[in-house]
């Protein structure tokens, strides 16, 4: 006897969410007030709501309203746009320092401590606005190697990148959702074995 497997196709809209898709939208990504109000009564006035925002970009009220219903029709059947884009778009007079990227890249952090800290005053700012945030940090001199105008020695580019993961926790606690960050290194960096080992030290770097 063989066994035999029928598809049958469904409307997206038609196949009910789970419990866990609903305690997500409302505590992540549902327009509310201040006060904790909700502003979208439904998972689809999200999706209108989203539609709306992105289809006011358009010159035109026509082109504005051919883009809505397409982009209305396209969330109503499964797309999910980034995290950002479902949060905050449509939503500038309730969170006006939010942002629709969910991904950003620091400029080069050259090795001053001006720039360093210039650098995380930038990082702050850019999670405040709910965005994820990358860094290259080997363009940092390595640990021991002299500063002469300290007339000491650095304590290294891992050192440096604890002040990012202290302040992306703060920040993250400060607004309610986790920061996003993520650091590269040079292989040919001498302090390249530190950095790939550095997670392994419990509490060490979570923000990363």
């Amino acid at each position: 006897m063989t066994a035999q497997l029928h598809v049958i196709a469904h409307n997206v809209t038609e196949i009910p969410f789970q419990d866990a898709s609903m305690d997500i939208w409302d505590t992540k990504y549902r327009l509310k007030t201040k006060d904790g109000v909700a502003i979208d009564g439904s998972i689809d006035e999200t999706y209108q709501r989203i539609a709306k925002a992105l289809a006011e970009v358009e010159k035109t009220k026509a082109k504005q309203e051919q883009y809505y219903k397409e982009f209305l029709w396209a969330l109503r059947q499964g797309v999910i746009p980034a995290g950002r884009i479902v949060s905050n778009a449509g939503a500038l007079a309730h969170k006006p320092s939010t942002s629709t990227i969910n991904c950003t890249v620091s400029g080069t952090i050259e090795d001053s401590m001006d720039d360093i800290l210039h650098k995380v005053h930038e990082a702050g700012l850019t999670l405040k606005a709910g965005c994820g945030i990358g860094y290259e940090f080997s363009t940092l001199r390595p640990k021991d190697a002299y500063v002469s105008g300290a007339g000491a020695y650095t304590s290294g580019p891992l050192s440096f990148m604890d002040i990012y993961d202290k302040m992306c926790f703060t920040v993250s606690s400060a607004g309610g959702r986790r920061g996003a960050q993520m650091a590269t290194f040079d292989i040919a960096h001498p302090d390249v074995v530190e950095f790939i080992r550095a997670k392994r030290e419990d509490g060490r770097l979570r923000q990363f």
